[in-house]
């Protein structure tokens, strides 16, 4: 082989690493702005259900269902929008500006 060949082989190999390194850096970025996407949406359905004038504590488990998402994932959207749990019933969270610490009057349900 000569040293032209070597080159061309050598410029062709680099070519299809950066090729697929591109490939799967776009593939990675488009799932993270739909993702984000997503979870700002979740978050604006999050602070318009712990808004309400209506409840100022909701369960996990309606929260998590109202935004189509896991229970780990609802809780830390529920932390970049300043929520917080409650710290006489576990399973209830709201906004901390509508319940400031360490206030926790809520019914037990």
């Amino acid at each position: 082989m000569t040293v032209s060949a070597e080159i061309a082989a050598l410029i062709g190999a680099l070519i299809g690493a950066g090729a697929s390194i591109l490939t799967a850096w776009l593939a990675w970025w488009l799932a993270q702005r739909r993702e984000n996407r997503l979870d700002d949406k979740r978050k604006q359905r999050l602070l318009l259900l712990l808004s309400g004038e209506k409840y100022k504590w909701r369960s996990i488990d309606t929260l998590s269902s109202a935004v189509g998402a896991d229970e780990i994932k609802t809780k830390e959207l529920l932390l970049e929008i300043d929520a917080r749990q409650s710290l006489s019933n576990n399973s209830s969270w709201g906004l901390i500006s509508r319940n400031p610490y360490p206030e926790d009057i809520q019914p037990k349900d």
